[in-house]
């Protein structure tokens, strides 16, 4: 193993959606939900983007595994918040739990992408409450947003970074490869053809690649399943952040992306 830091919590961007996948992925095999169930684009639910759901009218119906595959390949922000609907938080805790986490407790409250929004970029009186709160007033505060449907006029994503603020999701690389790892133990063909659809980088050395990266105000990050022919598995996690809001800028993202494309060439030639 070849590794920098990676014991060191970073914001995640949206690779977060990986434990959600994971809950989902619990579910299906308990019983409690199936991919075939169907569910409906609510003001609850609807995100702002990335994504498509977001645009849908009320009452848009999609299956589980529609949503998860938007979730997972084009980030798409309601698609999330309507499975974490569908599992509930509590449900998507334990999957941070159940997958290693180093540190459950920085993914605790767990938010969806609207909470995230709205506590990030809407009311002054959300961030400080979600910085100065207790625990439990934080939860609080995520009761009090279940019922106010996000508004896009009132919200503008511009700014600092909010993950020095406390506003993100957590985890360190080591953290990061350990949910990738529990997902793949599902051995469920519906998982691994959701993580594959959207590879992150041109690459074709590999015989699978499970991938789910996120972007954010001054964070990129990057995250890669890789199987060779003989199936043996190996991950690459990629994180960048800064509290510079300019920091990343297109530049950085195209250079981010050199740098996994050679990450990943270079896991396989010294693999083989």
């Amino acid at each position: 193993m070849l590794a920098r830091d990676a014991d060191e919590p970073a914001p995640l961007g949206s690779i977060f959606k990986l434990y959600i996948l994971l809950a989902v992925a619990d579910a299906v095999e308990t019983g409690d939900l199936d991919w075939g169930t169907v569910l409906t684009v609510s003001p609850q639910n609807r995100s702002l983007p990335s994504g498509e759901l977001q645009d849908a009218p009320d009452g848009t119906q999609v299956t589980v595994s529609e949503a998860a595959t938007k979730m997972i390949e084009i980030s798409d922000n309601t698609a999330t918040d309507m499975l974490i609907q569908a599992v509930g938080r509590q449900a998507v805790e334990d999957a941070v739990v159940q997958a290693g986490h180093h540190d459950p407790a920085l993914m605790r409250p767990f938010v969806s992408t609207r909470e995230l929004f709205q506590i990030g970029w809407g009311d002054p009186a959300y961030l400080e409450i979600w910085q100065i709160g207790t625990q439990d007033e934080q939860y609080a505060l995520l009761e009090q947003l279940e019922h106010q449907p996000i508004n896009p006029h009132d919200i503008a994503v511009s700014g600092d970074p909010l993950w020095p603020q406390g506003v993100e999701w957590y985890a360190s690389a080591r953290d990061i490869a350990s949910v990738h790892v529990a997902l793949q133990e599902h051995d469920d063909a519906t998982v691994r053809e959701i993580l594959s659809q959207n590879p992150g980088v041109n690459q074709d050395a590999w015989d699978y690649v499970g991938y789910k990266g996120g972007s954010s105000l001054g964070v990129l990050t990057g995250s890669w399943y890789l199987e060779d022919a003989d199936g043996e598995g190996y991950v690459v996690v990629i994180q960048a952040a800064t509290a510079d809001a300019a920091g990343l800028s297109n530049e950085s993202h195209t250079r981010f992306s050199q740098l996994a494309s050679s990450a990943l060439q270079l896991t396989y030639e010294a693999t083989r």
